[in-house]
């Protein structure tokens, strides 16, 4: 049943548009939708709302909520007679996560099972056709497989950190394999400088600036003086042939690019503070286990773990299949590492590996911060809790 969302208005008519969508949507009720007794549900929900006369389909893709291999579930209503299409979900108070709108010529149907190079082929194209919602409330941006999302939630978000002028300077990291990969460095008002390596540097400089994030920290003094090199994963299979791959390319962060980074931080009035626990890597889903692998192969130089989502069901999505960080972890002695684990709620098996990565370091005595967030694999709420882990990281 369609809610009475503008009484005396024509539900999908202009007036009534203007007036469901002047906070913007999702719309909210935290003690659910009203039934026909007058009574919430109590369910706290969020009510997805697309106004489209072009397609006789919208999807909708909410992050944690929806799962691609049954579009059956983030399929929309659409309101007959009307423009309208709309989604409720029942979520958890604190639920964090993005979504996006797209528009259909009929049902969206997988061509083939989760995780295979054709649905993955299949999803892209999906994607492809995706819009930002025109009126959503929330934070908006692209994701990293090219999703025009926006931020949901039940409550207001937190405010932003101010703006800086101080923005990440783009260099070349010529890699001693032959391969060139972008980087950014973002540099402190300081002389003396950690290191923050993060991972999927293309979305931390420009789609989710990390610059005001860091100013900010720097500005509270809530890390001690930091610069960040910034990592442009270059496509997908070098994504994920450096991350998930071999240990060649950890190395060659050691050995390479950190002389490269040092030299830079040089010319610019820095200088690199080699205590390990000085310099974190950071890092999402293979980033977090490149992350947690490079502070294992080289806990000389890199002290420091921020994993969110981290993948460390690796090297094998098998339910019963050995997880070859837990296993190599299980045989080493106690470490000084601090490592940071972050994980939504809603991920399937990765959720239940860092769980049981979170539980084996914890178990140790080893220094562990573990959050579990009210979401999904997602960079809605990588974004917003990176400052909080990279404390967490960074401050004794």
């Amino acid at each position: 049943m369609l809610p009475d969302l503008a009484p005396g208005l024509k539900p999908g008519s202009d007036a009534w548009w203007a007036r469901v969508t002047e906070d913007g949507t999702p719309l909210s009720f935290s003690a659910g939708l009203r039934q026909e007794d007058g009574t919430r549900t109590g369910v706290p929900t969020l009510l997805f709302l697309a106004r489209e006369s072009e397609h006789p389909t919208v999807y909708l893709d909410l992050n944690g909520m929806t799962d691609r291999t049954d579009p059956s579930v983030g399929t929309m209503t659409a309101v007959s007679g009307t423009d309208l299409h709309l989604a409720a979900f029942g979520v958890h108070p604190d639920y964090l996560g993005s979504y996006t709108l797209i528009p259909v010529a009929g049902p969206l149907v997988s061509p083939a099972p989760r995780n295979t190079p054709e649905a993955r082929a299949w999803w892209l194209g999906v994607l492809s056709r995706s819009r930002t919602d025109p009126h959503a409330r929330g934070r908006r941006f692209t994701g990293s497989l090219g999703g025009h999302s926006a931020v949901a939630r039940l409550g207001d978000a937190p405010a932003p950190p101010p703006s800086t002028p101080n923005v990440p300077e783009e260099l070349t990291w010529h890699r001693p394999d032959g391969v060139d990969q972008r980087i950014w460095l973002w540099t402190p008002a300081a002389e003396q400088v950690g290191l923050a390596l993060l991972f999927d540097g293309h979305m931390w400089s420009d789609r989710l600036p990390v610059a005001p994030v860091l100013a900010d920290l720097h500005r509270r003094d809530a890390i001690p003086p930091t610069a960040a090199v910034l990592i442009d994963p270059i496509d997908p299979a070098h994504r994920s042939a450096d991350l998930a791959g071999e240990d060649d390319y950890l190395d060659h962060l050691v050995t390479d690019l950190l002389p490269m980074v040092e030299a830079e931080l040089l010319v610019r009035g820095h200088r690199r503070v080699a205590e390990p626990e000085r310099t974190v890597a950071a890092g999402q889903s293979f980033g977090g286990l490149a992350s947690f692998r490079l502070a294992a192969r080289h806990p000389d130089v890199v002290g420091a773990v921020v994993s969110q989502s981290g993948s460390f069901w690796w090297p094998s999505t098998d339910e019963d299949a050995p997880r070859a960080v837990l296993d190599w972890l299980r045989a080493q002695p106690v470490r000084d590492t601090r490592t940071v684990i972050q994980v939504g709620a809603y991920e399937g098996l990765l959720s239940a590996t860092n769980h049981d990565l979170a539980a084996l370091i914890a178990e140790r005595g080893e220094h562990l911060a573990f959050r579990e967030v009210h979401g999904g694999h997602d960079w809605a709420w990588w974004s917003e809790h990176l400052a909080d882990a990279l404390i967490a990281a960074l401050r004794p």
